[in-house]
């Protein structure tokens, strides 16, 4: 059964996910919907939990709030804690609520740092139940809070972005005391660890190491029987999420994430059940502002199959901010200047008649991209580069660029793939070598003219191409 203060919040939060239709919406592309990223609740850059291998590039900042609900089982009592009850044993579920402020910087381009506070609260509401919370002993009904630890973290990228198409990152954190904390919301000492964040597309695997502290339990508690030291389990963290972009929200993605915690080590007190988190949600963005709404729900899917009886569904919401690194508009046309006024005319004697000249091709390149993409890649650029510097020592020479598409692109959100292929080649001409845009025409041939056999995929590949005829009139 739901409580009421859980019923309202999900309430909220479907309030919240009904926003991005209400919203303001703005036109990116494809590729940018896919790699907008923005704090997690630890304040790294990611998905909601899944952190990613984008860094913040120097001097920016990010910024974000959450409250997070989570249920998961307590780790089992010992026999003096057990709470004599008309129903067989089970174990202590555990509601908890996170509240918590972050804040990033970008060092350099490919160093960011991160901190954030949490406040927590964690209750159980049966009156028979017992168990133990990061090594503390809980009996009964009960409602505890308090600050949680200062996370500090740092996440290093191993890729640059500029050659790779994926993002690979190291990650190092430590969670440290802000007091005395006589509660199961935090053990006593220092937490640290680190992790490997990899993300491409839409797609976001990671891990975190995390050595727990453990935990001393004050003399008041080992007086009634318990023990005085607590071996609290390290854990490991497993992620993986979908950041899949809504083509009807143009400024909304919908995250998929699995979120598992696997306890190794530690005393069976100390070591509760593993946990595997399904959370299913949307990330709005208002407009290119930075700022984005964040809401969703969390499944314990761990509990679904246990003994407990309780609910298993939590839920997030976030107000978070981080750039966005949106790929620049192509460059305005150049201004041509009016033609000045014509001069009185004067009829020149006939000229000699000569044989009309027909156009000569100086050279055809061809340039290939990856499957719906249109981006320049760096064997690409090169090719291009050396079709500038002819245009540079042919000045009477134009170019024609046409793109092409395989089958399996000119659909969706690619119907106009082959033209962006052209636009793409002719704007690092233009931008690049400063090439008079009225010089190049752009075609746009889609799937027309093949040169491979689509039904292959090295066939799919040659035709994934953009043809630049250079011709002298």
């Amino acid at each position: 059964m739901l409580g009421p203060r859980k019923k309202s919040l999900l309430l909220f939060a479907a309030v919240i996910l009904a926003a991005p239709m209400l919203s303001a919406q703005m036109t990116i592309t494809y590729d940018d919907q896919v790699s907008l990223v923005h704090p997690t609740a630890t304040g790294e850059l990611g998905l909601f939990t899944t952190i990613a291998g984008t860094t913040l590039e120097q001097g920016d900042w990010s910024f974000s709030i959450y409250w997070n609900n989570y249920d998961y089982l307590a780790a089992p009592p010992l026999d003096s804690m057990i709470i004599p009850s008309r129903r067989s044993f089970r174990e202590m579920d555990i509601e908890e609520d996170v509240v918590s402020l972050s804040f990033g910087y970008g060092l350099t381009d490919r160093w960011e740092i991160a901190f954030s506070l949490p406040y927590h609260i964690i209750e159980n509401n049966a009156g028979d139940l017992s168990g133990f919370v990061n090594g503390f002993p809980y009996a009964g009904k009960f409602d505890d809070n308090g600050l949680g630890k200062l996370h500090v973290g740092t996440k290093i990228a191993l890729l640059d972005p500029d050659t790779s198409d994926s993002n690979l990152a190291l990650s190092i954190f430590a969670d440290l005391p802000t007091g005395d904390d006589d509660s199961g919301i935090a053990t006593d000492g220092v937490d640290y660890g680190l992790g490997l964040h990899w993300n491409r597309g839409m797609w976001f695997v990671g891990g975190q190491y995390e050595i727990t502290a453990d935990r001393d339990l004050d003399a008041a508690l080992t007086n009634v029987g318990l023990v005085s030291d607590v071996d609290v389990a390290d854990e490991l963290r497993v992620n993986v999420g979908l950041n899949t972009p809504l083509n009807f929200w143009e400024t909304t993605n919908w995250i998929n994430e699995i979120n598992t915690i696997l306890y190794t080590g530690g005393d069976d007190i100390g070591s509760p059940d593993d946990i595997v988190y399904w959370v299913t949600g949307l990330r709005h963005w208002f407009g290119d502002s930075g700022w984005a709404l964040n809401a969703g729900l969390r499944t314990n899917l761990t509990m679904l199959g246990s003994d407990n009886g309780s609910c298993p569904i939590g839920g997030l919401l976030g107000l978070s901010f981080a750039p966005m690194y949106l790929t620049p508009p192509p460059p305005p046309p150049a201004i041509v200047p009016p033609p000045p006024p014509p001069r009185p005319r004067v009829v020149p004697p006939p000229p000699p008649v000569v044989e009309p000249q027909e156009p000569v091709e100086l050279r055809v390149d061809e340039i290939h991209f990856e499957p719906g993409s249109a981006r320049v890649t760096n064997i690409a650029k090169a090719i291009l580069d050396d079709v500038a510097l002819r245009m540079r020592q042919e000045p009477a020479a134009t170019a024609i660029v046409i793109g092409y598409t395989d089958n399996r692109e000119d659909t969706g959100p690619n119907r106009d793939l082959a033209r962006r292929r052209a636009e793409a080649a002719r704007d690092y001409l233009v931008s690049r070598h400063g090439i008079d845009p009225s010089r190049i025409t752009i075609e746009a041939r889609g799937t027309s003219d093949p040169v491979g056999d689509n039904s292959t995929e090295q066939g799919r590949q040659q035709n994934r191409r953009v043809v630049i005829r250079l011709i002298v009139p």
